[in-house]
């Protein structure tokens, strides 16, 4: 170390002058040594990340002082995978053979591997380092987040590391590709469990999800594959996942304040069904599945527009979810107070975790709601994860959503778009 060379120097020319300098010149040189290494130290804090190989270590911890004190984790870019650049490029052609271009043996093998890896990260999250599977990594596209750090004592702001976390491609109907289409007997049977009308198997949230870091911008040939356990409620809760904007990148006080996770379910039904279908709720799908990597919600607004009956719904819901669960028993509106846009802005800040999920079934407000959220900032700012079921036209959707306005390629615009305003954005089945 440089520093390190300095002081060897200073203590020899101490030793050999010793008897030469005067006790003030000694005293000095002895505080000019201390501020030396008070400063050298305080500019090193500007580092707060390792980069290690596969090879030397598997996990990289990030000093969560450090983090909270000096650096700040924001959005930076999407990059789609190969895989769903080949569909966006070509979706207005394809827009009208969705399963035959599905079921060729190209995307066919692509989907069962790629739903393979989707299933085990849903099942044992990112820290199953020695998976066979990675290697389906390929098919999944990313989210990219750079690190921010600021020295408190220069005031001199440097650039981190960049992160890049997989998230599912946006591929065929945007839904589990295995589902739908015809299914096709050169693929095992197992490849088809699970494979519903609702299926989720396609799904990755940030709390399970792989990421990589890397010490330049992102390429195929930097990856390695790292865990970074910094916010002290939950480590499986990354920065990034509650502090991802420019625009507060500065708050030291996101950890004091202690972030709230946010479920609001909006065409929630009951917690455990859907119309009786214990397949299609969503409620106790997002509970069990943040739960079983350790994170529980802090709250859950449930909207519903048909009557629910009270006893049921509430009977329904865990000991642990009863306290902070919110039935609101009304229909979504486009505005004021049942607008569930006004309620999160009131409820939620840039530092909480909010997941939300639109499935009512009614284009003419659904439309303008994920308008809102895509062209209004401090709506957009404060979601972490979206899932949004897309009412469009096409062939092999007709029988469940009819001929509404709209193509499979506005989904994909739209879809696209939202991930680029740093949103995970998923399909609803």
């Amino acid at each position: 170390m440089v520093y390190s060379a300095n002081t060897n120097h200073s203590t020899s020319t101490q030793r050999t002058s010793h008897f030469s300098l005067s006790r003030p010149l000694m005293i000095i040189l002895i505080i000019g040594s201390l501020i030396l290494t008070i400063i050298y130290i305080s500019h090193q804090g500007i580092i707060v990340t390792e980069i290690f190989t596969a090879g030397s270590a598997r996990n990289c911890l990030i000093n969560s002082k450090q983090i909270d004190q000096n650096c700040h984790w924001y959005f930076l870019n999407y990059t789609p995978s190969a895989w769903e650049s080949s569909w966006t490029d070509n979706i207005e052609q394809l827009q009208n053979i969705v399963c035959e271009t599905l079921t060729n043996i190209d995307n066919l093998n692509k989907s069962a591997l790629a739903v393979e890896r989707l299933i085990e990260l849903q099942k044992f999250g990112r820290n199953q380092t020695e998976s066979n599977k990675q290697s389906s990594d390929i098919f999944l596209s990313r989210m990219v987040y750079q690190q921010k750090c600021i020295n408190p004592i220069t005031n001199i702001s440097s650039r981190g590391v960049i992160v890049s976390q997989l998230i599912e491609p946006l591929i065929g109907l945007l839904r589990d590709p295995l589902t739908i289409c015809n299914r096709v007997n050169t693929l095992p049977a197992s490849a088809y469990e699970g494979a519903i009308l609702q299926s989720k198997r396609f799904f990755l949230l940030s709390v399970a999800a792989p990421f990589y870091i890397h010490s330049s911008t992102p390429s195929p040939n930097n990856n390695v594959p790292m865990m970074i356990t910094s916010n002290r409620r939950n480590t499986n809760l990354l920065p990034w996942m509650y502090q991802r904007s420019k625009l507060n990148s500065l708050d030291v006080e996101t950890d004091i304040r202690k972030g709230q996770n946010i479920l609001i379910d909006l065409g929630s039904s009951y917690f455990g069904n859907w119309n009786g279908d214990t397949t299609a709720g969503a409620g106790r799908w997002f509970y069990e599945y943040y739960k079983r990597f350790g994170i529980k919600f802090d709250r859950i607004i449930a909207y519903e527009y048909q009557a629910l009956n009270p006893k049921t719904a509430w009977k329904q819901l865990p000991d642990d979810v009863f306290p902070v669960y919110t039935l609101i028993n009304t229909g979504c509106e486009k505005s004021g107070k049942f607008s569930p846009w006004t309620n999160l802005k009131a409820m939620a800040k840039p530092y909480d975790h909010v997941v939300i999920k639109l499935d009512i079934d009614t284009p003419q407000i659904e439309g303008p709601l994920i308008n809102e959220v895509l062209n209004d900032s401090t709506i957009h700012s404060l979601i972490d994860e979206l899932f949004f079921e897309h009412h469009i036209t096409v062939r092999e959707m007709g029988k469940y959503w009819g001929n509404p306005p709209g193509s499979l390629k506005d989904s994909y615009i739209l879809f696209t778009r939202l991930r680029q305003l740093g949103i995970r954005m998923h399909s609803w089945p």
